[in-house]
């Protein structure tokens, strides 16, 4: 797939957003995303994430990568002085998922969400030029509200590759993938956690968009845009009910987004 494709087909909600950003931004803002969605991908759909994973970081590591997507990604790393922490800790965070997912507490799914989402809108506060530390601080919330919402939204999905990122301490009953994907389950009850966890973005979602007033001005609007379309979604499982949240994935339409 084309780099400028990565963030149309895979975020829609960003490509949505980004659209209002200037072209040169935007531009840099989808060799971010494809780098990261590329790192996600081998996660998900490789039987041998651990090792595809190895050998891509391996790839970064050198001074002359083979993938197209890292040598874009490494151009606006050195044009934007992205520190190497943020990249080591998303490399991090995504090895977390090559391994049996267990989580035991909100506290872990924080640090979690902060591993895979966090640490990119930390690499976003540079690319918009707003590296204070309060405003990265403030961007680093507002992934992990987003990872949130993706958490809350694929639970069946994740079930099917063996995933559940609800922390325990959340479960009253003892719920594992293998009951979800053999529709064994309380429906009900799972969907009133999962309506916690929805809760529990907001939090973030809030502290996030109190940050949007360290960006420069013709930012604000898009990263403000694709908070409101990321929240979205939450606030439409939170009006929906169990039964067709488990029925089909939940998303936002065009007239949705468009209002």
């Amino acid at each position: 797939m084309k780099i400028e494709n990565y963030i149309k087909f895979h975020g829609k909600s960003f490509y949505w957003a980004g659209r209002f950003l200037e072209k040169e931004v935007f531009d840099d803002c989808s060799i971010l995303y494809s780098f990261c969605r590329v790192v996600d991908n081998l996660v998900d759909t490789k039987s041998n994430s651990k090792n595809n994973i190895k050998k891509f970081i391996k790839d970064y590591k050198r001074k002359n990568s083979k993938n197209l997507v890292t040598k874009k990604f490494k151009i606006i790393e050195a044009k934007y002085k992205i520190p190497k922490k943020y990249i080591m800790d998303l490399f991090f965070g995504v090895n977390l998922d090559t391994k049996t997912v267990k989580i035991k507490s909100i506290k872990e799914i924080i640090k979690y969400s902060y591993y895979v989402a966090g640490t990119v809108g930390a690499m976003m506060s540079y690319i918009f030029q707003t590296s204070k530390p309060k405003a990265i601080k403030h961007a680093i919330n507002l992934g992990i509200a987003m990872q949130l919402t993706n958490i809350s939204r694929d639970v069946l999905k994740d079930a099917h590759l063996k995933r559940i990122y609800i922390p325990e301490n959340m479960l009253n009953k003892k719920i594992d993938t293998k009951d979800i994907i053999k529709n064994d389950f309380d429906k009900k009850y799972l969907f009133s956690v999962i309506q916690k966890l929805i809760i529990l973005a907001e939090k973030y979602y809030k502290n996030g968009n109190a940050g949007i007033k360290y960006l420069p001005k013709k930012i604000r609007f898009s990263i403000f845009l694709a908070s409101c379309l990321y929240r979205g979604i939450g606030q439409k499982i939170l009006n929906s009910n169990y039964n067709k949240y488990f029925l089909e994935r939940t998303y936002l339409n065009f007239l949705k987004k468009l209002s």
